[in-house]
């Protein structure tokens, strides 16, 4: 609405100028046709063929019986000294301006008078001089109301052809205005507040004049990039949060282990020794197995807790990917835990081998297997499979030192493989999908899970510098790991140029 004030404004201004500038040149237009026609009635009455001029008096008649029309204006005769010829007495001169124009007219026969842009009457002094007699003036005059009157419709008309053209020039550049500026930068600005509120995904349309084009170009390049720093911001709070936790997490180990191990040894001791009792009665039995299998569960929670807090550097190898599924569903499907469960294997025998540290990447499998099992339990037809794929290749379709339009991804092996573990239970709720891999977090009941397992998976997931996935919905939940493709191309190849 500024924008449309400011151009009304200069439009006010602009019509403000030329319809002085159109006034003016009108008026100087009818000031000249006045004179125009007070030039030509003078000639009639100076001696025109046939009017029978012969003295100031006849000029002063004629000028009497002729009508202003047909003569352009009002005339009058003086004599040489001034005075008005014709009937009555005579009268002096009227004016100081025609008693200079008639000094004038002395000297050069004609002299005309304007006041400009209608100030004054037009008037035009011609000297006559008629065969009998003596000489005297011919005085035409048009007054100013005369002049204005003419005037007049030309300023309406100029005046109405202004308004259509300001109405015109208003309507039209506000809707160009509108269209081409305003909007464009209504949208930027709106664009701007959505980012100020953390809305970094959004983006607004290139369009407008050059400038405007320019500036949307820029406000989507910086919404991109502070996008991909935000993203950046918040992998590494995750990295560093996943460090604090897994610091916790060793000094809880150290702890534990320091004030807990010893004692559970004890326990341990003891209860086999009451076990060795042939005398002990059967409750007292059943009492201290009890016991000694919770000592050997407190064990092992503080192995394993050991175990995070000071993981072993890893051993690579180059297994097949359907060898490795195919060996722990082997095993697996001996437990008791998989008794009523289908567990199946589905892999492409000519997939390429991966480097893995085996019993990292045998543990993950196992987790997730035993994980999934757990969550069928009391579900009808109750089946996990094992898949494993090429992941989506990353690789870029051309490098740099390419020629132009050059593509080797033909050429390219994948660079990872994915691994999924699905099963056909409940599914996960969408409200804990994003703390699955959080430590200590468990929807088991209690006493049956310490929450370490996922998380200890997603970990060792990106010590084999890959990662662990999870999508969820009712009927499905597919856990996936990708873990990288062993490197099949040789220095060698690499050496002579080989797009490896």
């Amino acid at each position: 609405m500024e924008i449309i004030a400011s151009l009304l404004v200069l439009t006010l201004a602009g019509l403000t100028v030329v319809a002085v500038v159109m006034t003016s040149a009108s008026a100087r237009l009818v000031e000249d046709a006045a004179l125009d026609r007070l030039r030509l009635g003078a000639r009639q009455l100076e001696g025109s063929p046939g009017a029978g001029i012969h003295s100031l008096n006849d000029a002063a008649a004629l000028a009497r019986t002729r009508s202003v029309a047909a003569l352009g204006g009002h005339f009058r005769v003086l004599d040489d000294r001034g005075f008005t010829v014709g009937y009555g007495p005579k009268t002096p001169l009227d004016s100081p301006d025609l008693a200079r124009l008639i000094e004038l007219a002395r000297v050069e026969r004609e002299v005309a008078q304007a006041g400009g842009v209608l100030a004054s009457d037009v008037v035009l002094v011609s000297r006559l001089q008629p065969p009998h007699g003596e000489p005297g003036f011919l005085i035409g005059r048009v007054t100013r109301d005369e002049l204005l009157s003419e005037l007049l419709p030309l300023v309406q008309a100029g005046a109405w052809v202004l308004l259509m053209a300001a109405l015109v020039f208003v309507g039209f550049g506000s809707y160009l205005l509108r269209r081409r500026i305003a909007v464009p930068l209504r949208d930027l600005a709106a664009a701007t507040a959505r980012v100020a509120t953390g809305d970094l995904d959004v983006r607004t349309e290139e369009t407008g004049p050059a400038e405007l084009a320019e500036l949307a170009h820029s406000f989507n390049r910086m919404a991109a990039g502070l996008g991909g720093q935000r993203d950046a911001l918040v992998r590494a709070h995750d990295s560093l949060s996943r460090t604090q936790r897994l610091a916790t997490v060793g000094q809880l180990a150290a702890g534990v282990a320091h004030e807990v191990g010893n004692p559970v040894a004890a326990i341990l001791g003891y209860t086999e020794v009451t076990l060795r009792d042939a005398e002990l009665s059967d409750r007292s039995r059943e009492m201290s197995e009890r016991i000694h299998q919770e000592a050997l569960r407190i064990r092992t929670l503080v192995r394993e807790l050991l175990d995070l807090g000071r993981p072993k550097a890893a051993e690579l190898v180059r297994i097949r990917p359907h060898r490795a599924l195919e060996e722990v569903a082997r095993r697996l499907t001996a437990q008791k835990l998989l008794d009523e469960i289908d567990l199946s294997v589905s892999v492409d025998r000519q997939l390429p081998e991966i480097e893995v540290d085996r019993s990292r990447f045998e543990q993950i499998l196992t987790n997730l297997v035993e994980n999934a099992a757990h969550a069928l339990c009391g579900h009808e037809e109750p089946c996990i499979e094992l898949r494993a794929a090429i992941a989506k290749k990353s690789m870029p379709e051309r490098r740099r030192a390419d020629r132009a339009g050059a593509s080797y991804m033909h050429r390219r092996q994948p660079d990872a493989i994915a691994i999924e573990v699905i099963d056909n239970g409940p599914g996960i709720p969408a409200e804990d999908l994003p703390q699955v891999f959080d430590p200590f977090f468990t929807t088991k009941d209690p006493g049956e899970g310490t929450g370490l397992g996922l998380w200890n998976a997603h970990r060792m997931a990106e010590l084999l510098g890959g990662s662990l996935e999870v999508t969820s919905r009712s009927g499905e939940t597919c856990f996936r790991l990708i873990v990288p493709q062993a490197d099949s191309a040789s220095e060698d190849e690499c050496s002579q140029g080989t797009d490896c």
